[in-house]
């Protein structure tokens, strides 16, 4: 009975220490925003796109806000699992955000998630066929080492944007029009931290993500560029 005892004991020790030596292994919240690099678009072209959504319902009629749809935060560093949050879609008649990026050697999955039907086309990627994709289906890529490539739409043109290939991709995050950005579930460790903008890397910086806390990021400031 004393032997059933100790090997009680020493089981319950062991699985305290799986459970200490899995929590260190958690994942955290990386918050963070961008400040500057307002782009300067085209008159022409900026309205044109503009009130395509509108009268084509993507778009309530009212003047159109400053976004920073071209914008998109990466983490890239030593990591095997899948890339975290890094899903894209056409929403509002237009690529959301229309900067995308993907880990070299894989595929990437864009969705239709508009009332349109799209016939992405990703410019100089070989093997790639445009091919209609209506309501609720997605178009799957796959991305080799190289880019960045031009992305358009062959049923409307003033959809535009970007593919990147990374080969040590980690997570994704949007840039909201207030310019925070929030990656989600990152494994505590050093990353770099790269803002995309269109063909462009507009601003790095490494961070470390500690373990058992979330981390807060300094503003990112990102120069003006210009969108022809």
């Amino acid at each position: 009975m004393g032997e059933r005892k100790n090997w009680i004991k020493l089981g319950a020790v062991c699985a305290t220490a799986v459970l200490v030596a899995f929590g260190a292994a958690s994942a955290e919240s990386v918050e963070g925003s961008v400040r500057g690099g307002s782009v300067e678009a085209s008159p022409e072209s900026d309205q044109k796109a503009y009130y395509w959504k509108v009268w084509n319902g993507a778009l309530p009629e009212r003047p159109p806000s400053e976004d920073r749809n071209d914008l998109l935060a990466v983490l890239t560093g030593k990591f095997t699992e899948p890339a975290i949050g890094c899903k894209f879609a056409f929403r509002g008649g237009g690529l959301s955000p229309s900067t995308i990026v993907a880990r070299s050697g894989s595929t990437i999955r864009v969705e239709n998630r508009d009332a349109f039907t799209h016939e992405l086309s990703v410019k100089g990627l070989a093997g790639f066929t445009p091919l209609e994709a209506g309501p609720g289906k997605a178009r799957v890529i796959p991305v080799p080492a190289g880019g960045p490539w031009e992305l358009g739409d062959r049923i409307y043109g003033h959809v535009e944007g970007y593919l990147h290939s990374m080969r040590e991709l980690v997570a994704c995050a949007t840039v909201g029009a207030n310019g925070k950005f929030s990656f989600q579930d990152v494994p505590p460790g050093p990353y770099s931290l790269r803002i995309l903008r269109g063909s462009e890397q507009v601003a790095s910086r490494r961070i470390t993500v500690p373990a058992g806390r979330s981390l807060q990021i300094d503003p990112v400031t990102i120069s003006k560029s210009r969108r022809n």
